[in-house]
């Protein structure tokens, strides 16, 4: 299995256990240091998992779409689609495999389905060509990675 194989596993693994109610596989995939939010911790995840807090959110079409936007040596970026939530997922390599040590999400009912120009190139970063994006997320992200571009055109054409 690649790594990429082994990254997407582990965020499939982490999204289908939530909506499963599935504490055991989500126990597998999550980093004993993992944060989302600032708050919500690695226990926090668990026991609402062990809840079912995600099965009463569930559908039959899950519609989950995963994109590794970066993989390099023992870390990586994924973005995640369902038909519930948009993530953006960090994830570590242990000795144990895969693991998620951060995130943040966002509810697909407060947005709309990735606009066309929002689709990544071969570099794995979205193409970021001032269109508005219809969630925080993309939108912060695109406006940073653009001030990057203005400040290093910058120091070029000194």
């Amino acid at each position: 299995m690649t790594d990429q194989d082994a990254v997407r596993a582990a965020v499939l693994d982490h999204v289908e256990s939530w909506f499963d109610g599935d504490v055991l596989r989500m126990r597998r995939v999550l980093h004993p240091q993992y944060r989302a939010l600032e708050k919500f911790t690695a226990q926090d995840m668990l026991e609402a998992t062990a809840e079912g807090l995600g099965c009463d959110e569930d559908d039959e079409d899950r519609q989950i779409s995963i994109e590794v936007s970066y993989l390099k040596g023992d870390t990586a970026r994924v973005t995640c689609l369902s038909h519930r939530y948009l993530e953006v997922l960090q994830l570590v390599r242990t000795p144990d495999g895969w693991k998620i040590l951060n995130g943040i999400w966002q509810s697909q009912a407060s947005c709309t389905a990735l606009p066309p120009q929002s689709i990544r190139p071969q570099s794995g970063e979205p193409l970021c060509n001032g269109a508005a994006l219809p969630f925080a997320i993309g939108r912060t992200f695109c406006n940073a990675r653009l001030r990057r571009a203005g400040s290093a055109n910058r120091r070029r054409r000194r």
